[in-house]
């Protein structure tokens, strides 16, 4: 009953107006993303149903929401973009990502890698805890310093056997510039994928360019490292 309750309160609240038009604008902003960003935009699609390329990586479920699909080829990667929503089986709560793939061109085998906050929310560090519980903190340095750029604002997680491949990978002159360039971002290599994750609550054109041009960046290092590993 309250389940029902909630449901259609939340259904009124979509209706209104006000949030209309607010999504109508959201709507309008990441189309104008995906133009200036060679992508094409379809909007929503169903993981159970459409013929898509699913966006996996953390966030990826058997009951998330995917809407703003948008796919192309930037700058030589393929790109994926999507608007996630899901409710988090550790809190209940519903939470809203903003996630953008980039399919890396050097196939080899990665270290799987976080990068993020090391302040515990509910978004980033609950599914981590919940999919990842053997991923940790990173003990950084073993193989030389890292900038207080990166290591005030980020913890590197990885599985404790992986912990020098991640350090070998991401290296402290790419420490340096994400920690200048990343923040309120997390990234995730997994495979032969590159997600970088938004969880703020308001979404603007600037953020998804900044999203866009940050993951480009490191995906071409990502891609030139990987090749002298």
């Amino acid at each position: 009953m309250k389940r029902r309750l909630h449901a259609t309160r939340r259904m009124l609240a979509r209706a209104h107006p006000r949030n209309l038009r607010r999504r109508v604008n959201h709507k309008r902003m990441i189309q104008s993303f995906a133009e200036r960003s060679n992508m094409v935009y379809f909007g929503f699609v169903s993981q159970l149903s459409d013929d898509h390329r699913i966006v996996r990586g953390l966030t990826v479920s058997t009951k998330h929401h995917d809407s703003h699909y948008c796919i192309g080829t930037y700058q030589g990667y393929d790109v994926v973009f999507v608007e996630r929503n899901d409710t988090l089986l550790t809190s209940g709560h519903e939470h809203t990502w903003h996630i953008l793939e980039f399919d890396l061109m050097n196939k080899v085998d990665l270290p799987h890698v976080f990068i993020g906050s090391p302040v515990h929310g509910n978004g980033f560090h609950s599914l981590l805890k919940a999919k990842y519980s053997s991923m940790i903190p990173a003990q950084l340095g073993l193989i030389a310093p890292y900038p207080e750029v990166f290591t005030e604002y980020f913890s590197m997680y990885t599985n404790p056997s992986q912990a020098i491949a991640a350090e070998q990978l991401i290296s402290p002159d790419a420490a340096q510039m994400i920690g200048a360039h990343f923040k309120g971002l997390v990234v995730e290599i997994v495979d032969t994928s590159l997600y970088v994750y938004s969880e703020k609550a308001h979404l603007t054109g600037g953020l998804l360019d900044t999203m866009m041009a940050n993951g480009t960046w490191l995906a071409k290092y990502i891609d030139e490292k990987s090749q002298r590993l």
